[in-house]
């Protein structure tokens, strides 16, 4: 293929096509694990499992996508709650969305804990994503609503270890969602 063909915009359909699937895809490795049938991921896009293919050549490009997609999700939530009147609560709904992201899969809370450095000048989604978080914690820190003496890390640290009891097979994400309240209620300058 030149380069001329692979620099074309994807038509319509080929575009939603992609987004079905990634849809599909997304709800098929949350409920079943990254081990789900990929023709269930296709039926359930309306698509055939050549259009999943063109599209995803196998398993992990498949895999890769869809977490890419959520990083870059949070990447833009971060952004736009940068202009949020309460910095706590920014931070506590990015943090929500974080964690959320890092239980969809096994193993993916160790990534976004300590995330791959970034080849050549291009940062990663999971760079963008940890930057759009590192951004609303140092504008609560910098406003005097959170502690001074936490890093990015901490909190970054904190919340992979959320996710990670998260997928314990004697927890839930009710005890996610406790855990959290409790590590923002120690963000705050004042306590609770």
């Amino acid at each position: 293929m030149s380069t001329t063909a692979t620099a074309r915009p994807r038509r319509a359909d080929a575009a939603r096509n992609r987004e079905l699937i990634l849809r599909s895809a997304h709800d098929a490795f949350a409920e079943h694990g990254v081990s789900a049938s990929l023709d269930d991921v296709a039926r359930a896009a309306g698509v055939g499992p050549g259009t999943l293919y063109r599209h995803f050549p196998n398993r992990d490009a498949l895999v890769l996508a869809v977490i890419d997609e959520g990083l870059s999700d949070l990447h833009g939530r971060g952004t736009r709650l940068l202009e949020a009147a309460d910095p706590v609560g920014a931070l506590r709904e990015w943090l929500q969305a974080y964690i959320e992201q890092g239980a969809i899969f096994k193993g993916l809370a160790a990534t976004l804990a300590s995330p791959p450095h970034p080849d050549d000048n291009t940062d990663s989604t999971c760079h963008l994503a940890r930057s759009a978080g590192a951004a609303l914690i140092d504008r609560a820190i910098s406003q005097g609503v959170v502690r001074d003496d936490v890093t990015v890390q901490d909190v970054m640290d904190m919340a992979a270890a959320i996710t990670w009891v998260g997928d314990q097979p004697d927890r839930d994400a009710a005890q996610r969602h406790r855990l959290l309240e409790v590590l923002v209620d120690g963000l705050r300058t004042g306590g609770p």
